[in-house]
């Protein structure tokens, strides 16, 4: 054989390789599309209610709000609370939460051993658990949590109470509440 005919089958076997791999002829196919609907994520917020309230709660049996705490000024004996409600809003099927309760280092060293702060969250809404500073949750709702910031300046005896106590502050802007998703 004449090399120009080897050349020219070969150049065809490698062109019917090459049309051969780059196309196919479809036999029989069908296509169906499933409809599984959509699923939506839940959610979990936490939000403030209206602003707290503070109250003079000296006297158990009478408390008095306090309707602007800048102008209130604590004295030997006086104890006050604040109170604010937080709402959860917690849904999703194996949803489970903690809210978190921060604790506040407000008290100036000038006042250490004579005034308190404590920090309360109440737990008793159904559904709810305490232990220590965490309320947790274990299904999906919406929860109120009353938090509680209570003031306390100790009593004493006359001339009990050093001079270094007068016009002090006692910052309480920075308590934090953190709700976290947890799972079992």
């Amino acid at each position: 054989m004449k090399k120009v005919t080897k050349a020219t089958i070969a150049a065809v076997a490698a062109g019917a390789l090459l049309l051969g791999g780059a196309g196919t002829v479809a036999l029989w196919q069908s296509t169906d599309t499933v409809d599984a609907g959509q699923i939506d994520t839940g959610h979990l917020n936490l939000t403030l209610g209206t602003d707290g309230q503070w109250s003079d709660i000296s006297d158990a049996a009478a408390p008095e709000p306090i309707t602007n705490v800048s102008d209130f000024k604590l004295v030997p004996g006086d104890t006050v609370k604040f109170t604010q409600t937080a709402s959860i809003a917690a849904a999703g099927k194996n949803l489970q939460g903690a809210l978190k309760v921060g604790t506040l280092d407000a008290i100036p060293a000038s006042l250490a051993g004579q005034v308190t702060v404590t920090v309360d969250a109440d737990a008793s809404a159904a559904g709810l658990v305490k232990s220590g500073n965490v309320i947790s949750f274990a299904d999906e709702g919406n929860y109120d949590v009353p938090v509680s910031i209570t003031v306390g300046f100790a009593e004493g005896t006359t001339g009990s109470t050093p001079s270094s106590t007068m016009d002090q502050s006692v910052d309480l802007s920075n308590l934090s509440l953190t709700l976290d998703q947890v799972r079992p």
